[in-house]
């Protein structure tokens, strides 16, 4: 299978090289290749036990020391978060931490069954964070003044964002989509309704503040503007 792989990532370069596919399609393709090499390095493991019992999902290049740090590349332990299924032993994590990820997931193939499986693997009494874009706040910035406010947030985070020509509304697109990677923007009642029904409970809308007042080696983000944070716990 492994040379099978390399295969399809080869033509999926030349495919680029020669521009027959927009930038978007080759962007998805490629992360495609990493869900299913992280599906078949991980593909008999079950009932793993985790080194420490606190779980950083999707950390990125962002990687915090104490979590088991899990992406699809890279990181501690390579998952594809949206295959539905988690390598873990049932109740074996305190905590689980997620920022930024679950927008890229369809809710009802991907983001629900993987709560149902975060259910699995927490102890009961454990918590989970989630962050993600907020669409009320997005939707009452745009109301407000066309977003202007969040372009001139992203270019605070970073120096090289920009629209360009483009009016300060295209950035709820930016959002909403962020080049075909963001599938779904929550509120607190979608993330409220989402984690009960999966289990959880004492759905509490908190900020970026109270993540690291509770787990203070988390980095900065600054992201309150346009975020949600949601503390939930499993029932005892």
């Amino acid at each position: 299978m492994a040379q099978e792989i390399d295969h399809l990532e080869a033509i999926i370069n030349k495919l680029s090289e020669r521009g027959l596919f927009s930038a978007r399609t080759m962007s998805l393709m490629n992360f495609d290749i990493l869900r299913l090499k992280a599906r078949l390095k991980r593909f008999n493991d079950d009932n793993v036990i985790p080194d420490c019992t606190r779980l950083h999902l999707g950390c990125g290049s962002r990687p915090v020391s104490g979590w088991l740090n899990v992406d699809i590349e890279k990181s501690d332990y390579d998952v594809d978060l949206a295959c539905g299924r988690l390598p873990w032993k049932s109740g074996v994590f305190d905590s689980i931490v997620s920022q930024h990820l679950i927008e890229h997931l369809e809710i009802g193939t991907e983001f629900l069954p993987l709560l149902m499986e975060l259910r699995r693997v927490l102890r009961p009494g454990g918590e989970i964070w989630l962050s993600c874009p907020d669409m009320e706040k997005i939707c009452l910035l745009y109301l407000n003044n066309k977003v202007s406010d969040l372009v001139a947030d992203a270019n605070s985070r970073w120096p090289d964002f920009s629209l360009g020509d483009i009016p300060s509304s295209h950035m709820v697109n930016h959002l909403f989509h962020q080049n075909g990677e963001h599938k779904n923007l929550y509120d607190f009642t979608l993330l409220e309704w989402a984690l009960n029904i999966c289990g959880f409970s004492k759905v509490k809308r908190l900020g970026e503040s109270d993540l690291l007042n509770r787990y203070p080696e988390f980095p900065f983000r600054g992201d309150d503007l346009q975020s949600i944070y949601i503390r939930a716990t499993t029932f005892c």
